[in-house]
């Protein structure tokens, strides 16, 4: 297993949302969020498949957001994911200027292991709120 500091290619990022049981995302929409990503990590099998990814994106002062952590199926496992989030989170204490929002959303049974990272549930001072297009 080998973790880049790289985009992934658009189709197999495509291909790996489509794994991961995301909701599917067209090629060109693909290209602009991984181009406009403030960082990008990658887990990629001796072969140079790619196992699983996350990304982090924001205004990269006030507020970022922790997105795209998603690991294939075939290499499902808390370890895989663990590295994933150290990765991330070293960028961001690295990067992210002190009272910056970190920010990210959350399946309900992922909820313990982003504990584990110091993320707290907003509820009951304020609730997530989306829009899909």
């Amino acid at each position: 297993m080998n973790i880049l500091h790289e985009r992934p290619g658009i189709g197999e990022y495509v291909e790996l949302r489509a794994a991961a049981g995301l909701d599917p995302k067209e090629e060109e929409a693909a290209h602009t969020a991984l181009r406009n990503s403030l960082y990008c990590i990658v887990m990629r099998g001796d072969h140079g498949q790619l196992l699983g990814m996350g990304r982090i994106i924001g205004d990269g002062a006030c507020y970022f957001q922790i997105v795209d952590v998603l690991i294939h199926p075939s290499s499902q496992g808390e370890e895989c994911q663990q590295t994933i989030m150290n990765a991330l989170m070293e960028y961001l204490e690295q990067q992210a200027p002190q009272g910056a929002h970190i920010l990210l959303m959350a399946d309900v049974p992922s909820v313990g292991f982003y504990r584990k990272y110091g993320f707290e549930l907003t509820y009951p001072n304020s609730l997530s709120m989306t829009r899909r297009l």
